[in-house]
């Protein structure tokens, strides 16, 4: 038998690590003299730990570690699932380093800012609460959805009042309190929304959109612009970068989040924002 020290320095594991795993079970010592506390192993479990070794060198927690121990189809399966994990976290940080380093060099893929005169327009929204600085993708993607219905239940309450929505929708962010934020759904028509309109399950405003220069910028869904989760698009960083050249405020609730359809479906996000 091997006292701890020298199970240690054959399999590359320090004491302290040895101790934390018979603590865990993950890795028993063959005895423990009753009297000094001593750990001894033995030659047969020098393979289970160099599979640690090699496990905490690729990274998996030891809450994993059992079930690739267990060997045979389990072990392989298990392994497996790791590794799937650890291919999709790569694809993750090789996409967020090409977002950091096209921002690094400063490169607008070929978008411009566009200056356009804007007629006035009539509008009508609901507001819907929303999450600041959310980035888990499911509570993004359970977002989205949220926010598609409330489109489409406005949609049809005013198609209902006989004022069927004149173009594409948009949205805007704006401050709720003092730390929230809420994401008002809006839907241009073709006529000023009556004071007493006010659909089941809906919070509405309405308004008029005033004749406006505005800065825009446009992408495609299809685009393979790099971008980095719930932070801003580029394109918006150099829409909202050339209206302060220009002498506007930046300002979240004069942004507008247009959609771009074909045929009816959404293929891409126009942002506007008004100059002063």
């Amino acid at each position: 038998m091997m006292n701890i020290g020298e199970f240690a320095q054959l399999t590359g594991l320090s004491t302290k690590a040895l101790r934390i795993y018979d603590e865990q079970g993950l890795l028993r010592p063959a005895s423990v003299d009753p009297w000094t506390g001593y750990r001894r192993y033995t030659a047969a479990q020098l393979a289970a730990a160099v599979r640690i070794k090699g496990m905490r060198e690729a990274g998996v927690p030891l809450a994993d570690a059992p079930g690739i121990l267990a060997g045979g189809e389990q072990g392989a399966a298990a392994l497996a699932a790791y590794r799937e994990s650890l291919a999709a976290e790569r694809e993750r940080q090789d996409a967020a380093l090409a977002a950091v380093e096209a921002l690094l060099r400063g490169e607008d893929a070929g978008r411009g800012v566009a200056e356009r005169r804007a007629p006035a327009q009539h509008w009508a929204g609901a507001v819907l609460p929303a999450e600041a600085g959310g980035e888990d993708t499911a509570d993004g993607e359970a977002a989205e959805e949220e926010a598609n219905a409330v489109f489409a239940a406005l949609w049809r309450a005013l198609s209902a009042a006989g004022n069927r929505p004149a173009g594409p929708f948009w949205s805007t962010l704006r401050a709720a309190g003092e730390d929230g934020v809420e994401l008002l759904c809006c839907w241009p028509v073709p006529h000023a929304v009556p004071q007493d309109f006010a659909p089941e399950g809906l919070t509405v405003e309405s308004g008029l959109l005033p004749e406006r220069t505005e800065l825009a910028v446009s992408w495609r869904h299809d685009d393979p612009v790099p971008g980095l989760p719930g932070a801003v698009h580029p394109a918006v960083l150099m829409l909202l970068a050339e209206a302060e050249r220009r002498g506007a405020e930046p300002d979240l609730s004069h942004l507008r989040q247009i959609g771009l359809l074909e045929d009816g479906h959404p293929v891409g996000v126009e942002v506007a924002v008004a100059l002063a």
